[in-house]
């Protein structure tokens, strides 16, 4: 079996552990928000920290949140017009499922194990981008469509929410270290590096606990609509970018992918906050995961993007 192959098909084993888990009763999908929310204040952020300690500073790389922003930006723009005439409350919904991606939760495992520190580098910093997206466009817009502001400023809830993140931090602190040079001790980084290498397995069996395909039947139509959507746009502007900007191979296979990579997690926890349908939201992230899956397999196999 090639390293493709091997990747994604210990991953699918990997996530299939964790849905068994959950089937079996060993383990709920209320204990995944406190899996989830582990992983975010510990293995994600050292995993953030330490790419970012090695990563290259290239005039490059700052095009990856560029690039990010303005596709989330139209995107979410899109679906605004798109579902403008669906009742308020899945119109909210559908409009952030638009825009945004889930890299931490879904990719950063899968392209660690195929391109190493390397392709997180890429990942990571168009993430940086899908960050503006997913925290500031997607809950504003959010907001801004379920008509109760309440007595929050939304601009300060949001700036708040992106600069208390643990990853986000990681990040800023990571680059900090990396443009000006500051050691860090043999053993803080070992011990760094030992909780960083807990992200992969315990991100893919969250994706497994998280699964579910269950939705009344009524939603399936507005579901796919915003799906179609997604997709049809990521690959045809991934691809029109993969032919046409004059950047490296590894560059291009990791901005074709990440445009077609699921709804961000966060969808669940907007729709759950702003009293949208969240059975609805659940429905877009996990059939998008499913989706996305799928269609990075048969990419990486038709474009040949493994490293030789």
């Amino acid at each position: 079996m090639n390293t493709t192959n091997l990747v994604f098909g210990s991953a699918l084993i990997i996530i299939g552990i964790g849905y068994l888990l959950k089937s079996f009763k060993f383990i709920e999908t209320k204990d995944a928000k406190s899996l989830s929310k582990f992983l975010m204040h510990t293995t994600f952020p050292a995993l953030i920290f330490t790419t970012m300690l090695k990563v290259e500073l290239t005039a490059a790389l700052g095009w990856l949140p560029l690039i990010a922003m303005l596709f989330g930006f139209l995107s979410s723009f899109i679906g605004f017009l798109i579902f403008k005439n669906e009742e308020p409350k899945n119109r909210g919904i559908l409009t952030m499922g638009s825009a945004g991606w889930n890299l931490g939760l879904f990719a950063y495992p899968l392209i660690e194990g195929i391109w190493g520190w390397e392709g997180l580098t890429y990942a990571i910093m168009f993430d940086l981008g899908n960050s503006v997206i997913n925290f500031m466009v997607n809950y504003g817009m959010g907001t801004y469509l379920a008509g109760n502001h309440g007595n929050k400023n939304p601009i300060q809830h949001v700036i708040k929410k992106i600069f208390t993140l643990p990853p986000f931090q990681a990040m800023l602190i990571g680059l900090a270290f990396n443009i000006f040079q500051i050691p860090v001790l043999p053993l803080a980084m070992d011990i760094v590096e030992t909780i960083a290498k807990g992200n992969k397995p315990m991100v893919l069996l969250l994706m497994g606990i998280y699964f579910s395909v269950r939705l009344p039947k009524a939603a399936f139509a507005k579901v796919f609509q915003l799906l179609g959507l997604r997709y049809v746009l990521g690959l045809s502007i991934g691809m029109l970018l993969y032919y046409t900007v004059p950047f490296e191979f590894q560059y291009r296979n990791m901005l074709l992918i990440c445009l077609i990579l699921p709804a961000g997690m966060t969808l669940i926890t907007y729709s759950d906050e702003l009293n949208f349908d969240t059975g609805i939201a659940a429905a877009i992230v996990n059939f998008s995961m499913l989706i996305s899956f799928i269609i990075m397999w048969t990419l990486v196999g038709i474009f040949n993007m493994a490293p030789h």
